[in-house]
């Protein structure tokens, strides 16, 4: 009976999402999405706790690669393999890499929330960063509201306070290699992302191992492996629901829900951990969010005005075709 039951649900479940809108469809992906990724963080934070940084990392990754290749496999991704000869991917693994193993390092040592709040200031450093590298166009306003997220960050780092550790450090260092990995992405044209997800999370996995000299590792328990499976399979869910998230709905209206991260993260550390941030870490987090939201619907501003000047200025006989990306 209780199979039966749960395919019941699981069917009322899906006719009610599909009674909704694209955009109400996208942002509740959305906010699955990052529910996912906070739950994935706190399962992480928990196993550290028991195993060693490297072997915790190396256990999820196995579960989590295989998983992903998997679905790879199942989506025909595979038949595009050579395109992961692509002479940019390893720099863009190389921050994959290194914002997981930073950001991993710090969870045992300091609180979930402001771990995940200083990191919701990548947008801010990729429009900053996509400026000074790729010569993109950032006009004031944007550069204004990426100082702004910059004190916000400060005010949830606090340098020179009895919070700020080398935890703090790692999880800055973890930003810029997620900013490095993003930016490298834009220029990723062609290649399925499925399979740069699969890619980097193999090569996540196997540069675990280079933590053996310094840890000690340890068998883990049955609740170790059924916990990191967990955090697997939260990481592979939330990566395809941002992808369903982003096709099912306007960007302009989904993307916004991804600062929902920051209510999951401080929902688990209030639930776990019986921790919630202090004052200026909370007027911090709600600055950062506010500049990143503002920058975000500048761009989309910016993106609908050269949209609409293109169109006025696109021949109305005899259009050249679309040139192949």
């Amino acid at each position: 009976m209780k199979p039966l039951r749960s395919r019941l649900r699981l069917r009322i479940l899906l006719r009610l999402l599909d009674r909704l809108s694209p955009n109400a469809r996208g942002i509740v992906a959305m906010l699955g999405a990052m529910a996912a990724f906070a739950f994935g963080d706190a399962l992480m934070k928990l196993s550290t706790g028991y195993l060693p940084v490297g072997e915790a990392i190396f256990v999820r990754g196995i579960i989590a690669s295989t998983l992903i290749w998997i679905l790879a496999a199942k989506r025909g991704a595979l038949e595009h393999l050579p395109r992961l000869l692509h002479p940019r991917l390893p720099l863009r693994t190389l921050g994959d890499m290194g914002g997981s193993f930073f950001y991993i390092a710090a969870l045992p040592h300091m609180p979930l929330a402001e771990a995940a709040a200083i990191l919701q200031t990548n947008p801010l450093l990729v429009t900053a960063a996509a400026a000074i590298f790729l010569g993109e166009k950032v006009g004031w306003r944007r550069w204004s509201a990426t100082a702004v997220g910059f004190v916000g960050a400060l005010m949830i780092i606090q340098p020179g306070s009895s919070s700020f550790t080398w935890a703090s450090v790692l999880v800055i260092f973890a930003l810029f290699s997620a900013v490095m990995r993003d930016v490298v992405t834009r220029k990723l044209i062609g290649i399925p992302v499925i399979l740069i997800t699969a890619t980097a999370a193999t090569c996540t996995t196997l540069a675990s191992l280079v933590f053996i000299p310094f840890e000690a590792w340890q068998m883990p328990t049955a609740f170790d492996i059924l916990r990191l499976s967990a955090a697997g399979g939260c990481m592979l869910a939330g990566q395809i629901l941002v992808v369903i998230s982003i096709q099912a709905g306007d960007v302009s209206a989904v993307v916004p829900f991804r600062y929902s991260a920051i209510v999951w993260t401080l929902l688990l550390s209030a639930a776990i951990w019986h921790y919630l941030p202090n004052a200026l870490t909370m007027a911090g987090i709600v600055v950062v969010a506010a500049a990143g939201l503002y920058t975000f619907f500048r761009e989309q501003t910016l993106r609908r005005t050269m949209s609409a000047s293109l169109q006025r200025s696109e021949p109305t006989a005899n259009p050249l075709p679309d040139r192949p990306t």
